[in-house]
């Protein structure tokens, strides 16, 4: 019996393994036309210009650091990102910047898989494959519902603004859990050093952060009734992370950004009490008019880790894996684990309401990973609750029960993909299959390959080019345009050492310099 119920988890994995690579396959797809724009040259030209000038990696990061600095005091703080900002791949090479989707999807992977690995197979003890199913549900739908596909896969400054920190937070709560754990120095070292980057990206990664490590601190003292002088160690990554953090919060050019947003009609909240009001708020809204509105499918996303949980933790209890009594010192507050992630969730909000809700795409990313990866928990959580509270009732109706359950989730699942069909469209696989299927991708890489060659033309200063197919798909695409003082001119000329660009229609353009170029 044992076997086979170890067999059938298997089939499990390697059928949502197979499931999500097709899932997969439009992004590959896609990813071979992945260009460079708008801010990634703006923040990559110091870097660019210094590689092309020495070929040397010390002079490339020496100009990224520069780079930093003057973003520091020109325009906003969080330096650790804005560093890594500068360090793009079409600062080493124009056609390598295919490989950002290839990072970040990795790094997704691997970080995701590492957090579920952590707390359902080391922490929580749920057997040998719950937490790799549960990874593979929850990456294969978040791929897919993500909000902006630029900020998640396509885009490298989109992505280590929000992707990166995010990924590095997971990591710090490993970390920090591993080490109340176990008082290993490896776990405290690798904390200082992603805690104390982390102090310098974006902020809702390090009240996270902060927020999850205290809490798991807290379990520790309150419920496990455990103390050890060790755990006050934590205190250094935290003081390294708040260092971090105040050097990002008085940069100057925050004050110069802020200035600009609330020009643009951006009213800060007032004050801390109403930041907190208004995160809870917002937070319920955001969850039910666009994550479960907008991208309904997430629903069925966690009615199958639940289906999964429930299998798994009734198994162990039938085969005496899972030690009742030492389950359920684990899963006996259901009520006030989910009001911590109520809480903890809302608490991402707070940066953006503070001040005063202008924010980019990669913002929705945090808040939409951050939702799932706590409803995530949550269900798993009261799924192994419900079960190992009626664990008696459960075992002696399971085979009348189990036929019920399968029939009516079945039914929900239809009913919730029938509702949320109108979402589809902007789920990653429809939108990058149809950037593809139209045409456009292969458009924007020969534009965008004519663009690169004028660019970089020896002794041309201001630089005319065609205008480009603006159908911008997953990609970021932030075009040159007419008017050559438009800010999106300026960095790509920035990028390429020229003093101007602008861009004409390509018809024109063609009529006028398609001979010299053998362009018709």
């Amino acid at each position: 019996m044992q076997k086979n119920h170890e067999n059938w988890h298997r089939a499990i994995c390697l059928v949502l393994i197979i499931i999500l690579l097709i899932s997969l396959i439009p992004v590959f797809i896609v990813a071979g036309y992945d260009c460079a724009s708008g801010d990634d040259y703006n923040y990559g030209a110091g870097a660019h210009l210094a590689y092309l000038a020495t070929g040397s990696v010390i002079a490339v990061v020496k100009a990224a650091v520069d780079t930093t600095i003057r973003t520091w005091y020109g325009w906003q703080g969080t330096w650790f990102d804005c560093f890594v900002f500068c360090l793009h791949p079409e600062v080493f090479s124009d056609t390598a910047y295919v490989i950002v989707p290839y990072i970040f999807l990795i790094l997704q992977i691997v970080c995701f898989s590492l957090f579920a690995y952590h707390f359902l197979k080391t922490r929580w003890k749920l057997g040998k494959y719950l937490w790799f199913e549960v990874a593979l549900i929850f990456l294969i739908f978040s791929f897919q519902l993500v909000p902006s596909q630029k900020s998640a896969i396509f885009w490298w400054v989109g992505s280590v603004h929000y992707a990166m920190p995010m990924c590095m937070t997971l990591m710090s709560i490993i970390l920090a859990d591993e080490y109340l754990l176990e008082h290993r120095t490896k776990h405290l070292i690798g904390l200082i050093i992603i805690a104390t980057l982390l102090g310098g990206a974006t902020y809702p990664a390090i009240i996270l952060t902060t927020l999850s490590i205290f809490l798991l601190w807290l379990s520790k003292v309150v419920i496990s009734k455990s103390r050890d002088k060790k755990d006050l160690l934590l205190l250094i990554p935290f003081i390294l992370e708040m260092i971090g953090f105040v050097v990002s919060v008085i940069a100057p050019g925050n004050a110069v950004r802020s200035a600009s947003n609330i020009k643009g009609g951006v009213q800060p909240a007032e004050g801390a009490v109403a930041t907190i009001i208004k995160s809870i708020i917002f937070s319920v809204q955001d969850a039910l008019g666009f994550f479960i509105a907008e991208k309904t499918f997430v629903i069925i996303a966690l009615i199958l880790i639940g289906i999964m949980t429930y299998h798994t933790v009734a198994g162990l209890i039938k085969s005496k894996e899972l030690e009742i009594s030492n389950a359920w010192r684990t899963f006996s507050h259901p009520a006030l684990f989910a009001v911590t992630l109520f809480l903890l969730n809302a608490s991402v909000y707070a940066p953006r309401l503070y001040a005063g809700g202008e924010v980019s795409s990669g913002y929705f990313n945090f808040n939409f990973w951050t939702f799932f990866i706590c409803m995530t928990t949550l269900t798993v959580y009261l799924v192994s609750y419900i079960t190992l509270r009626y664990a008696d009732s459960i075992s002696h109706n399971r085979k009348y029960a189990k036929g019920l359950v399968i029939m009516f989730l079945a039914c929900v699942v239809l009913m919730i993909a029938y509702v949320g069909r109108h979402g589809v469209k902007s789920y990653t696989d429809y939108v990058c299959l149809e950037y593809y299927l139209l045409g456009q991708a292969d458009d924007y890489k020969e534009q965008m390959k004519l663009q690169r060659m004028l660019m970089s033309e020896d002794g041309v200063d201001d630089v005319i080019v065609p205008e480009v197919n603006n159908e911008q798909g997953p990609l970021m695409q932030m075009p040159v345009v007419a008017d050559s003082d438009n800010v999106n001119n300026y960095m790509t000329a920035k990028f390429y050492g020229k003093r101007s660009c602008r861009a004409i229609p390509r018809v024109e353009w063609v009529m006028q310099y398609g001979t010299k170029y053998n362009i018709e």
